[in-house]
């Protein structure tokens, strides 16, 4: 005969098993909406180019080409410096940002005589794609734009640089994982990893509670990406690396705070002497996105010159 107690214990593990069930039931499905929200379809939006640019972006030579089954849509700038470099630089975008969005800082950099190759992601304005995907999407998408460029014989360049803001920085970092013969990768803004950048955009939408649903989060990405991409944290690919990197960051940026998700807060884990930090803390430069312009909208003139030093010390 069974006992009260045992009939008792039994209906508080169902209890507790139905509550469990509801919770991660609605933690899945809360999940998928956020993740989906901060990974939709981005228009290009403000996108009306400036006049002093327009003879740049007129010369620009358009590509597409696919990452997986979406056609991406690049575009390749000539250097026409009197001292150009035999050097292409692949610019990486951040997350809800396109092709158009670092003009002034594409403009300063063939000024110098480095040549540029910009790229709208999957599920950005030019490129197809009904969304953006994931966080690691970034990456896929600059592998298939590497490959693309190596089959196009580096467009009759030598040697070739990543250069990535905010989750393009991840990219651009995580890249050196792969067989690719890369110079040297600049990471302006970078977030170490797909993990660490869900959970920051999350934070926007519900605060602490993100960290809550964090087994979700992983579980949803890892549906969408191997798990190997997935994974892969920029600070542990940047500590093995034999390439030259330049890791920027702002010193007061609130969207990718520097001591924390920032592949600059893994400092102090990085033992590697091929690595360079540039810590910006100029007030009203010192942020995610401002670092990159100067007061009047243009290139952050202080900052390419960073840029165009390291790559001059580093580029043989």
């Amino acid at each position: 005969m069974i006992s009260f107690k045992k009939i008792r214990w039994k209906k508080v593990f169902m209890i507790v098993l139905i509550v469990l069930l509801i919770y991660s039931s609605l933690s899945m499905i809360a999940t998928k909406i956020i993740y989906d929200a901060i990974f939709d379809r981005y228009e290009c939006v403000n996108s009306t180019v400036p006049p002093t640019l327009q003879p740049m972006v007129e010369q620009g030579v358009k590509s597409n080409y696919l990452s997986g089954e979406n056609q991406l849509t690049g575009y390749l700038y000539h250097s026409n410096a009197a001292d150009k470099q035999d050097t292409l630089i692949i610019w990486v975008s951040g997350h809800h940002a396109c092709s158009h969005s670092y003009l002034w800082q594409i403009n300063e950099l063939l000024a110098l005589g480095w040549s540029v190759f910009v790229f709208d992601a999957t599920g950005c304005c030019a490129s197809q794609g009904d969304s953006a995907v994931g966080f690691s999407q970034e990456l896929l998408d600059l592998r298939a734009t590497i490959n693309y460029v190596e089959k196009c014989n580096r467009f009759g360049y030598n040697e070739l640089v990543l250069l990535g803001h905010s989750q393009g920085g991840y990219a651009a970092c995580c890249a050196l994982a792969s067989d690719f013969n890369i110079s040297a990768v600049i990471s302006v803004s970078g977030v170490n990893s797909a993990m660490e950048g869900v959970i920051g955009a999350a934070r926007e939408y519900v605060g602490p509670l993100a960290y809550a649903n964090y087994g979700f989060l992983w579980l949803y990405q890892s549906l969408l990406f191997d798990v190997d991409t997935l994974n892969m944290r920029a600070n542990d690919v940047i500590a093995k690396t034999s390439v030259p990197v330049l890791l920027v960051h702002g010193d007061n940026d609130q969207q990718v705070p520097v001591d924390r998700y920032s592949i600059f807060s893994y400092k102090n884990e990085i033992d590697n002497p091929k690595v360079e930090y540039a810590l910006q803390a100029l007030e009203g430069h010192d942020g995610h996105t401002d670092l990159l312009f100067d007061d009047d909208g243009t290139a952050n003139d202080r900052l390419i010159a960073q840029i165009h030093s390291f790559l001059q010390r580093n580029i043989h």
